[in-house]
């Protein structure tokens, strides 16, 4: 074979090769951007049918390619098929599901969707409903301070009222204090609150029914408290909390022991201009509002 034949054939199959290449190229497949799961998912109860939820968006989100979030939510112990699923268009804010079953626990489940079609994998948590009382007799709840005469500084959570067939708190007098869960006590220019049995009033050590407590968080209202965890996660103990220097209204995590069982809740303690303390001398009150679950055992209730 000469020289030029030579140089023919592998010219020929220099070609060859690179039409090979620029097939194997044109086939490539195109990768495709696909969200990563919604983060920091919590929950808080809103009252006896309503759950707010929020959450975060992963930091490689891209934010030109977001479209919007999908919500799906159903009771824990059933299948997530045929759930309700509700579109939301925001990440870090208050989303609320509403017209639950105050005797069930539930499953949220949140996925990020982009504009593209692709979307993410679900994060999920579970919570339930749980009553507000912000009101006791058609008046906000008052615990008023150790020295007023003729009013209540003990606390009962939660009493079912057979008048009226609901559950209702129930604020106590000193000579009640074997049925106080939690108390005020505002002795000695202090301000006090937390287990009935750890309070300095007489009787004290007969508060058979006092209810544990955890953390005291800062909050300008029980909204504002979520949870990312079942509040079984929290340590309870009996315990008082000194808020004598506390200049922001706060909520206390509660575990209660009742007949039926264990009953979690929260307290939201009003501080008006750096003062817990309201009214004028000698009758002056702390207001509260309680977040109570009346399901025994289930570990919800307003973070």
């Amino acid at each position: 074979m000469n020289i030029i034949k030579k140089l023919s054939l592998l010219t020929a199959l220099v070609a060859v090769m690179f039409a090979f290449n620029a097939c194997e190229e044109d086939t490539v497949t195109p990768t495709v951007d696909t969200p990563s799961a919604p983060i920091g998912l919590e929950a808080t109860s809103i009252n006896s049918t309503t759950v707010h939820i929020r959450w975060k968006d992963a930091s490689d989100i891209d934010k030109t390619m977001l479209k919007d979030y999908t919500v799906t939510y159903y009771p824990s112990n059933t299948s997530a098929t045929d759930a309700p699923m509700m579109p939301a268009t925001e990440s870090g804010v208050a989303f609320e599901i509403t017209d639950l079953d105050s005797t069930k626990e539930y499953t949220f489940e949140v996925v990020t969707n982009y504009d593209n079609g692709e979307s993410s994998s679900k994060s999920t948590i579970k919570w339930a409903p749980a009553m507000r009382f912000t009101q006791v007799a058609a008046n906000t709840i008052k615990l008023y301070a150790s020295n007023v005469s003729g009013q209540g500084s003990g606390l009962k959570l939660a009493e079912y009222d057979d008048t009226f067939n609901e559950y209702s708190p129930k604020i106590l007098f000193v000579g009640e204090i074997a049925d106080w869960n939690l108390g005020l006590n505002t002795k000695d220019s202090k301000v006090k609150f937390g287990s009935a049995s750890l309070l300095d009033y007489v009787g004290a050590s007969t508060a058979t029914q006092s209810a544990d407590v955890s953390i005291a968080v800062p909050a300008t209202s029980l909204n504002d408290v979520f949870d990312s965890q079942k509040l079984d996660n929290k340590n309870f103990s009996q315990d008082v909390h000194d808020l004598t220097n506390t200049t922001s209204s706060v909520v206390v995590y509660v575990r209660t022991t009742e007949n039926d069982g264990v009953h979690y809740a929260k307290v939201f303690l009003k501080n008006v201009n750096g003062s817990f303390l309201q009214g004028a001398a000698g009758s002056q009150y702390v207001e509260i509002q309680i977040s109570y679950q009346v399901n025994a055992g289930f570990p919800y209730a307003k973070k």
